[in-house]
């Protein structure tokens, strides 16, 4: 029997509705509290962070420079949309909250990218980078108050919805880029949201407007129904594509680290135009979600994974920047007929990351660093992703084991495809 996945089409269709019409609103625990002990960690949407604010406490941004200060107040930034604001109490929303969210859920994936590209054009990357992790330190201690996570899986049994409020950071963050506060288009949905003290979740089935003081439903309505897409009409291979993935750590091959090389000139990704947009975005899910299944965290987080086991910390754009680098576009493109010497890196076993700083490949299920080199440190080719001074060559070999497991999901201010999924024996690792 094949896994089916749904992408959406059509309206949304709006429930939670009372019989006057109103919208619902109801304590959706029982009236338990939102941190009521469900086991494991509970304390936010990140599990077993032990509840620090956003995992672990040395990517905390608690402060900013006089210049990326001084460069919000002459009307580059608000920054008092995170350091005034307070969450109101609970309550229900209006008809203009219930607009905002269906056209927040409706408009598509995280818009990170869009904003971190409009404020770094205007404000440069180094004060761009710091407004950027002071809010979101701001963002996630707001997110661990309302403690999301917990009340949808009280609610529906689901986790892991942690990563539809990142995208909804990112959307109230560029509402706030400009001198008007906020007008800016694509954005003043997430704004309005916020302002008015909601956050939204989705587990694929049911989209939730939830109280940010709280974590409170306080309106819900369900995802787009959509056509179905059989793993028959995936490409031939994709279903077995984790047999290229080791569960063990190996060291890097010289292929390997030839093709790290070639990764970093090949510059930006473009995916196929040629292809059913269905099968090919259920295809892209259906490797983030067994890669998931397989590794015990994204492909993503699985490298972010690997580099801190090392003891680097990373904030959260270098996260994000390590996150988008892995490779895995280009690998669902691959069996799309796209050629790239990061899918070549997967079927070799090894995911490459680039921080902005540093290439590196990554093997097993920990995603342990097996080789670095420093960009620096590349001969400098057209299209290289990053150039700097020629230095001492920088590379060696790394075999790193680590424990943790973090399970996150990627996701944005909408949802592509609910998966009704059937498991499968998985390989050992013995």
């Amino acid at each position: 029997m094949k896994k089916l996945l749904t992408a959406p089409l059509g309206a949304l269709l709006v429930l939670g509705l009372g019989a006057s019409g109103a919208p619902a609103f109801a304590d959706p625990t029982g009236g338990a509290s939102p941190g009521a002990d469900q086991g494991g960690d509970i304390h936010d949407d990140r599990p077993d962070d032990g509840g620090s604010v956003g995992g672990d406490q040395s990517t905390e941004t608690t402060s900013i420079s006089a210049e990326a200060r001084a460069w919000a107040d002459t009307g580059g930034f608000d920054l008092s949309g995170f350091e005034d604001y307070t969450p109101p109490a609970a309550h229900a929303p209006t008809d203009a909250d219930i607009a905002a969210f269906e056209a927040w859920m409706g408009g598509g994936s995280n818009p990170r990218n869009q904003v971190m590209s409009q404020i770094t054009g205007a404000a440069g990357e180094s004060v761009s980078d710091e407004l950027w992790n002071y809010c979101n330190t701001i963002w996630k201690k707001w997110m661990n108050a309302a403690n999301v996570g917990s009340v949808v899986s009280q609610t529906s049994g689901l986790k892991n919805v942690g990563a539809t409020q990142e995208g909804m950071f990112a959307g109230y963050f560029g509402s706030l880029i400009g001198d008007d506060g906020g007008g800016q288009d694509g954005y003043r949905a997430a704004g309005t949201l916020v302002e008015d003290g909601f956050v939204v979740s989705s587990d694929g089935v049911t989209y939730r407007l939830h109280n940010m003081a709280d974590g409170t439903i306080a309106y819900e309505m369900a995802a787009p129904e959509g056509t179905t897409v059989s793993e028959d009409e995936f490409p031939d291979g994709l279903t077995a594509f984790t047999d290229f993935l080791p569960l063990e750590t190996r060291e890097a091959t010289d292929d390997a680290i030839a093709l790290l090389g070639r990764y970093a000139a090949e510059g930006s990704f473009a995916e196929p135009s040629s292809v059913d947009r269905d099968v090919y975005q259920a295809a892209a899910q259906y490797v983030n979600d067994e890669f998931g299944e397989y590794y015990g965290q994204c492909p993503g987080p699985t490298a972010v994974k690997g580099i801190t086991a090392l003891g680097v910390a990373l904030d959260a754009v270098t996260e994000d920047r390590v996150g988008s680098s892995v490779g895995e576009k280009e690998f669902t493109a691959s069996f799309f007929g796209t050629d790239s010497a990061a899918a070549d890196l997967w079927r070799l076993g090894f995911l490459p990351s680039f921080d902005g700083v540093t290439y590196r490949l990554h093997s097993g299920k920990d995603g342990a660093v097996v080789y670095e080199v420093a960009a620096a440190d590349l001969p400098a080719t057209e299209g290289t992703l990053a150039a700097g001074p020629a230095g001492a060559a920088g590379a060696n070999n790394l075999a790193v084991i680590v424990g943790l497991v973090v399970a996150v999901l990627a996701a944005g201010g909408g949802v592509l495809f609910a998966v009704r999924r059937l498991r499968k024996p998985r390989q050992s690792s013995d």
